[in-house]
């Protein structure tokens, strides 16, 4: 079927459409003696094609429309930091940071429970 296609368009304008990802290769089987249009990508001219003729680079290059895929737009992530004061039970105060779901807090409990939840980031949990 796809032959009997680029065939036809041949002889209607003589020249065919190769749409590929990669570049488009001409190739003879030895085995065979036949002649490809290898290619990738479009639905009508994807694989080996059988030609009836050699094509060179700057006859395949004329021929190729190249399929281009866009990479799709990365997105900014919006950096969330929220911070609270939160007053000690000894009066001290000390701040609490929730950096996108990770929390800190500058409490000495904090720090020596090695990243714990300590009281006053459970308290701002917990609001």
């Amino acid at each position: 079927m796809k032959l009997l296609v680029l065939e036809r368009q041949q002889k209607i304008d003589n020249t065919m459409r190769i749409k590929s990802v990669f570049p488009p290769i001409c190739f003879e089987s030895p085995l065979s003696g036949k002649t490809y249009i290898v290619c990738t990508g479009g639905k009508e001219s994807s694989g080996w094609v059988e030609v009836k003729r050699w094509y060179s680079w700057n006859d395949l290059e004329k021929m190729w429309d190249k399929i281009e895929y866009t990479k799709p737009k990365e997105f900014q992530k919006v950096k969330v930091k929220k911070e609270y004061k939160v007053k000690g039970s000894k009066g001290n105060v000390y701040k609490v940071v929730n950096d996108e779901g990770f929390w800190s807090c500058s409490c000495p409990a904090h720090g020596f429970g090695r990243g714990k939840d300590c009281k006053h980031i459970i308290g701002i949990k917990n609001k």
